[in-house]
């Protein structure tokens, strides 16, 4: 059985170890702990979530090779993933299975499906109080909704602690107070069976913007990582045996932190969206080296402002491990923690010269791990009591929005992140659907990257996927800028992307951009296509760049032919972007000082929405019209008819009118039945899988009976070939794909 003590809330504004002390006088912990019972070679276990962002139903998810390899599914079929009843399962079913046991989340299980826009969190905070969770870290995303409503929401729902060290609290209209002092811990200690484990939870710096700035200024001064880890570190190690770390600072982070303090034992970590399979293993106490003793050291402060002193120490190994994102797996961390120094190395390090690598101080040290992946897919049932739970929030969704709306037909899909780093399918859409949209069109468009959270998986998309995709509720905005802004503004993105692996943090429309990762600057940006000169419209052709009249790598746009104007230092330009960009989110301050700023007030989602709509069924001609016919025999190649159907594989496209279709698995057209020239060629496959789409409405049917009435009175296939005549197909034509626009070099 596992008790936890409660931190006083006190502790949660500090500056340093001395507040740690003086609180310490103030209230003192509100039961004692109790003596030490264990010794020896003892067992935990650490079930560790993190960065859900609200995937509390089942998705689908186009495999890639990361998530095949780590047994999500097999590499690019669809899978149905996620599900927090799934992942309930997983972590009782684990439960049940160890003794010592403690589930911990990382945080960020707000934000990233529609149940967190219309229940803005309650939804989430329930489901992790029914599985059953003992502590939970707050993250950047669960201020989404603003400061106010994660209180109220964790008042009200949460059965166990929230988790922040790291922030010191505030309220602007209340100096030396806050609210949030009233539900953040900074810690929470667990008597596991006699096993006393401390968990110190490390909330999210990078994204600290994102939370501080208006409209949403909660009054958070961030604390030094190092510092408040060793401070907390300092305070429980001589009354508890384990010390876990709950992070959500990021992979590079968290290996700092843990190799400038000592004492930690396990890092559990969250926010880069990855997995470490098996767990890293990070020396703490490494960093820092004095050759004149020959002995590793941390700085900590001194008794006055501004003093270091050092404190040697001996490195020692930390587990640190990361279990992904968006509800695809669940982490089990089991561990034998001993404090026998008869089980332990003789020394921390074969090659110094030092004593015996125990240290009592320490308590349990960490012997050996083994670490365990569970993927959340199909194979794992739901848990009943969390399924039943989240069933009113599925009602409510169907009520307030009509999520199974369709938006359009994505044959191939479309990814979000591109192979070359650059601009993406997806990415391209979307900002060509801000750049052209009726009321704003701009002379270019930007958006950062990590603000679009899903691909489109091939198939029919639903306004869910839309919300998945954009599941914030940015507005666009527009400003002016000079030229030199803009290239003011360029540079901070190869900066921001130089230093993310040399991957773009932003997607473009209406310009063209090489970015040099080695030199941290935007080497080449155009805006519009080169008018020949003494001419209105009509464009500077080519084939390369040294058809341009300037020669400058990437001025060629090769898939149009047609060569892009150099930006001019003080020309004036026109910029439609997101308004949380634009306030200076993730950074981008060369936004948030523009004065010229207007709010459209039209949403990044429903802006794409719109831009999908208008396009061309699949198989349509540029005009937008497609084949007339009587039978499938008429929609595929023929001499004298359309060339275009010979470049197709044989039976992709079929003659769609409701009388000539059997309602079965595959949509197949009726033997014998003939449109009489009223039907229209359509994509077999949008035909087969819309169908299917509208079947898994029914298949949610309590009985047999209700699912065969549904299926009657909806006709899927009848139905979706009539759908297919108008859905938008996102292919090539809507520029779903990569068009070289957003160079990225010196890789």
């Amino acid at each position: 059985m596992v008790h936890s003590f409660r931190a006083p809330l006190s502790w949660v504004a500090f500056a340093g170890a001395g507040a740690l002390a003086a609180s310490l006088t103030m209230g003192g912990c509100e039961e004692p702990l109790p003596p030490t019972k264990l010794s020896g070679q003892v067992h935990l276990t650490l079930l560790h979530t993190s960065d859900v962002h609200s995937r509390l139903f089942p998705y689908n998810l186009q495999i890639g090779q990361v998530d095949a390899g780590l047994g999500l599914g097999e590499v690019n079929t669809i899978a149905n993933v996620g599900g927090i009843a799934r992942m309930s399962h997983i972590i009782g079913r684990e439960r049940a299975r160890s003794g010592r046991v403690l589930h911990i989340d990382g945080g960020d299980c707000f934000q990233g499906a529609p149940v967190f826009n219309f229940f803005y969190g309650e939804a989430e905070i329930r489901s992790l109080s029914a599985m059953g969770a003992d502590a939970m870290l707050i993250a950047n995303h669960e201020f989404d909704s603003g400061a106010r409503n994660l209180g109220v929401q964790l008042q009200k729902w949460a059965t166990f602690p929230a988790l922040a060290a790291n922030y010191q609290l505030e309220d602007p209209t209340m100096p030396g107070a806050s609210p949030l002092g009233t539900v953040f811990e900074p810690y929470q200690v667990f008597d596991a069976q006699g096993l006393r484990v401390a968990v110190i939870g490390m909330a999210n710096l990078s994204s600290l913007s994102s939370i501080f700035d208006a409209p949403n200024r909660l009054g958070i001064t961030p604390l030094n990582t190092t510092q408040i880890a060793q401070a907390y570190v300092d305070l429980l190690r001589p009354s508890v045996d384990v010390i876990v770390m709950i992070s959500h600072l990021g992979l590079e982070n968290d290996e700092e932190m843990i190799e400038t303090t000592t004492g930690i034992d396990v890092v559990l970590g969250g926010h880069n969206h990855i997995v470490l399979q098996p767990p890293k293993k990070v020396r703490d106490c490494s960093q820092l080296f004095d050759e004149e003793k020959q002995s590793y050291y941390i700085e900590v402060d001194g008794p006055t402002s501004g003093e270091k002193l050092r404190r040697y120490c001996k490195p020692r190994d930390v587990v640190l491990a990361h279990s992904g994102a968006f509800a695809k797996f669940v982490g089990r961390l089991d561990l034998v923690v001993t404090n026998d120094e008869r089980d332990l190395p003789p020394k921390c390090d074969p090659n110094a010269a030092q004593e015996a690598c125990y240290d009592p101080i320490n308590g349990f040290e960490v012997l050996t791990n083994d670490y365990t992946l569970f993927p959340v897919n199909e194979s794992v049932p739901q848990d009943p009591i969390v399924a039943s739970l989240l069933e009113p929030y599925a009602q409510g969704l169907d009520t307030l929005a009509n999520l199974e709306l369709l938006v359009g037909y994505a044959p191939d899909g479309s990814r979000r992140f591109s192979t070359s780093g650059g601009d993406s399918p997806l990415g391209n859409m979307i900002a060509t659907a801000m750049w052209l949209r009726l009321g704003i069109q701009t002379d270019f468009s930007l958006t950062n990257t990590t603000g679009i959270r899903a691909d489109f998986v091939p198939g029919p998309i639903s306004v869910e996927q839309m919300y998945n995709v954009f599941p914030f509720d940015n507005s666009i905005t527009k400003m002016q800028l000079s030229g030199v802004e803009i290239q003011q503004l360029f540079d901070f993105v190869a900066r921001r992307s130089a230093g993310r692996g040399c991957v773009s943090q932003v997607q473009i429309g209406g310009a063209r951009i090489v970015i040099d990762c080695t030199t941290q600057t935007a080497s080449g940006i155009f805006i519009g296509p080169m008018l020949e000169e003494g001419t209105d419209d009509k464009a500077v052709k080519c084939l390369t760049d040294e058809d341009c009249p300037g020669k400058v790598f990437g001025q060629c746009d090769v898939e149009n032919e047609l060569c892009w104007q150099p930006i001019e230092p003080f020309g004036a330009y026109e910029l439609a972007t997101s308004n949380y960009l634009a306030g200076g989110g993730s950074g981008f301050r060369v936004l948030q000082r523009n004065t010229t700023q207007f709010d459209t007030k039209v949403q990044q989602r429903d802006a794409l929405i719109d831009y999908i709509r208008g396009g061309n069924p699949c198989g349509a001609s540029s005009s937008g019209e497609l084949r007339s016919c009587s039978t499938d025999a008429d929609c595929g190649c023929k001499e004298g008819g359309d060339p275009s159907l010979c470049n197709v594989e044989p039976g992709a496209y079929v003659c769609a009118c409701p009388d000539a279709v059997t309602e079965s698995e595959s949509c197949s057209t009726t033997p014998g039945k003939s449109c009489g020239g009223e039907g229209a060629c359509v994509l077999a496959t949008c035909r087969a899988e819309v169908a299917a789409f509208q079947r898994e409405t029914c298949d949610a049917a309590p009985n047999s009976d209700i699912q065969k009435s549904c299926l009657d009175s909806v006709s899927p296939c009848a139905a979706a070939g009539e759908q297919c005549k108008f859905l938008a197909c996102v292919d090539r034509g809507l520029g779903n794909f990569s068009d070289g626009r957003l160079r990225m070099v010196g890789q």
